[in-house]
């Protein structure tokens, strides 16, 4: 099964999600095994969501990196 797979996962990183499970609360996240919207991408819980700051380069930069084999 290997040999017929080989193919497919030359240049996959096994340390990069493929699949990621996010919900809303942390709550629901500790039952799926998954975690919040907001951790996974770094987006700041504020109360007023008209105040989004952006990102700097650097951390939007590591994102890219991290969840470039996200389906």
């Amino acid at each position: 099964m290997f040999k017929y797979y080989k193919k497919y996962i030359i240049n996959v990183d096994c340390l990069k999600p493929k699949i990621m499970k996010l919900t809303y609360t942390g709550k629901i996240a500790l039952n799926i095994h998954g975690t919040t919207i907001h951790s996974s991408f770094v987006i700041p819980l504020n109360k007023n969501f008209n105040e989004l700051k952006a990102l700097c380069d650097e951390k939007c930069d590591s994102l890219i990196k991290h969840y470039d084999q996200l389906h």
